[in-house]
């Protein structure tokens, strides 16, 4: 087993992605504009039909985009592949190889996040729940199942994230088109004793990401008004494909610490 080591990678994912800061923009490039265009169109009031083939437009564009520019991001950390030729907008076998692992990883996360939403936004439990506070019955039941709910999602939620901690390794495989199954099978051989290392890892990669648009968003809100909204949206996928060039630049430098150790132990 080859001890990883969470902080010092992370930092080096941070230091990758800033020194190769120009060509991931070139990557990313054409992705964020074809979001703009998305962001732009979106602006003008459109019947409730468009506007949702519009929403359903974006999220094809970033599910797209984000396969392209992480399989290219993997490339050039990986095997040194420079993508200066052109704008890159291939969708090939490599990239829908990668978007179809890459989708399955997510839904993992996504699901008992997605669960959590709707127990949070269901108003009428909460009001239910809650109605104790303003002087009102108890509903045992409803109280019940809120804190049962949320007692039960939030473990689930880290747990997700462990696992696709340890997964995600497989979708550097496919990147440089290795074998993504061979990888997934040994996965778990592979980072057995370093689950805790690559959920920290990861985590100093994309909450940093994440808080910044946070507090930025905040920060435009409260000084344009409803007039940040477009500009939320855009940083928002700024932030997220940011996000994807430091989660590959860490799992690629845990790729290769591990090929490393295996070298040597062969």
């Amino acid at each position: 087993m080859v001890p990883i080591a969470a902080w010092p990678t992370a930092a080096m994912a941070y230091q990758v992605f800033f020194r190769g800061l120009g060509q991931f923009i070139w990557l990313a490039g054409g992705w964020l504009t074809c979001l703009l265009g998305c962001v732009v169109i979106k602006m003008v009031p459109w019947p409730e039909s468009v506007e949702s083939l519009l929403a359903l437009l974006t999220v094809l564009v970033i599910a797209i985009g984000s396969a392209g520019v992480s399989v290219g991001w993997y490339r050039a950390l990986l095997v040194e592949e420079a993508s200066f030729a052109a704008i890159p907008f291939s969708l090939g076998f490599t990239e829908l190889r990668y978007f179809l692992y890459q989708a399955a990883i997510a839904l993992i996360v996504v699901a008992p996040v997605a669960l959590l939403c709707l127990l949070l936004g269901w108003q009428p439990l909460w009001a239910a729940a809650l109605s104790f506070l303003r002087g009102g019955p108890l509903n045992s039941r409803a109280l019940l199942l809120v804190t049962g709910g949320v007692a039960l999602l939030l473990p689930l939620i880290v747990l997700s994230f462990r696992l696709a901690a340890r997964l995600i390794l497989a979708l550097a495989a496919v990147a440089i088109d290795d074998s993504p199954g061979r990888l997934l099978r040994e996965a778990w051989r592979h980072t057995r004793g370093n689950t805790r290392a690559l959920f920290y890892g990861w985590l100093a990669c994309i909450v940093p990401v994440a808080l910044l648009w946070g507090l930025s968003s905040v920060i435009l809100q409260h000084a344009l008004g409803a007039l940040a909204g477009p500009i939320v949206e855009l940083s928002a996928y700024l932030c997220y494909f940011v996000a994807l060039g430091l989660t590959a630049g860490f799992f690629s430098s845990v790729f290769s610490q591990f090929a490393e150790g295996a070298s040597a132990g062969a």
